[in-house]
């Protein structure tokens, strides 16, 4: 995600023209860049969450079958 983000915004900048700088002079550019950080956090985040909860279910079934044979 982080690539086609590099190119698509790498893409207009490098080709000459005139497109949206996301530099410090830009505020909308920087929002656009916070904006896209926060998002990556979040699904950063929530894939940790998925694998956590992948686990506990994992762990549940073990235990309920240890369970179950004693």
């Amino acid at each position: 995600m982080i690539n086609a983000e590099n190119k698509l915004w790498g893409g207009v900048q490098s080709q000459g023209t005139a497109g949206p700088n996301p530099g410090p002079g830009n505020p909308m550019g920087q929002a656009a860049q916070q904006a896209s950080a926060d998002a990556i956090a979040f699904q950063l985040w929530v894939s940790q969450q998925a694998t956590s909860l992948a686990k506990l279910k994992v762990f549940h079934t073990m235990a309920k079958q240890v369970n179950d044979q004693q």
